[in-house]
């Protein structure tokens, strides 16, 4: 079994950060996780990614950062998208507009093997090596899988509690895109509704030992979150850090 860096570290009581992969570039994929970058999600619910592609990029995720997958739908997840991107290698999940304990629940059993979840045991996979390490991975791999879910909904915050409270859930990432907009603002996450919000998430997690996870996508913005006690960040996404390098080439801002 490979250790999961992201999940021990947040462990450790440290912060992480993280960037999504829209480009379905390996290429790409092998340039962030030879970062400091502690994981790259492959965004499959805003990018139309196959199975075999999830699998293809993972392979250049690794062994640099961890790789993870954001699914498309809660739906999606526990009818088989779970098992597909564990199968080949990703070593945790984050699940979008997770809205109650019932749907965390699903979520969690769709990740782990029996008896403590319901992923189905396949003897010959890319995760525990084509079969030579099947033991040790039906054995090990829970304690080396992340399970994140996202809050992005007012019904999601109400139920918040309830959702950190299930046992596996790892992190409770606030999507702040989605939430401003169902809040009537979208883009504006400084509106007090907004605010509200994101702090209920946080204060959630932290009392049921959950990491909460926001966006940082910029230091300052990042600095001032961790010292609101969030610890799992996403600081952007692959084709966003492209379209500023060559801004920033272009206006004179760097010097390469």
């Amino acid at each position: 079994m490979r250790d999961n860096h992201t999940l021990s570290e947040l462990e450790r009581g440290n912060t992480v950060s993280g960037a999504w992969l829209l480009s379905h570039s390996a290429r790409s994929a092998e340039v962030l996780s030879r970062t400091d970058l502690d994981w790259v999600g492959v965004d499959a619910e805003h990018a139309p990614y196959s199975p075999d592609r999830v699998e293809h990029v993972v392979r250049a995720i690794e062994p640099g950062a961890t790789p993870i997958v954001r699914l498309p739908s809660v739906e999606r997840a526990v009818s088989g998208a779970t098992k597909h991107a564990l199968d080949v290698g990703a070593q945790g999940v984050i699940v979008p507009s997770v809205e109650s304990a019932a749907e965390a629940e699903a979520v969690v059993r769709s990740a782990y093997f029996p008896p403590a979840g319901e992923r189905g045991v396949a003897g010959t996979t890319r995760a525990n090596g084509y079969g030579e390490a099947f033991d040790e991975h039906v054995r090990d791999t829970a304690a080396e899988t992340l399970v994140a879910v996202q809050i992005e909904s007012p019904a999601g915050v109400e139920s918040v509690d309830e959702i950190v409270a299930v046992d596996g859930i790892d992190v409770a990432f606030v999507g702040e895109n989605d939430l401003s907009a169902v809040l009537g603002h979208p883009g504006e996450t400084d509106r007090p509704a907004v605010r509200t919000a994101v702090e209920r998430v946080r204060d959630a997690a932290v009392e049921r030992g959950v990491v909460p996870g926001i966006a940082g996508r910029t230091p300052a913005e990042r600095a001032e979150r961790a010292e609101r006690g969030f610890r799992f960040f996403l600081l952007g996404a692959d084709l966003r850090f492209m379209r500023r390098g060559v801004d920033a080439f272009l206006s004179g801002s760097t010097g390469e």
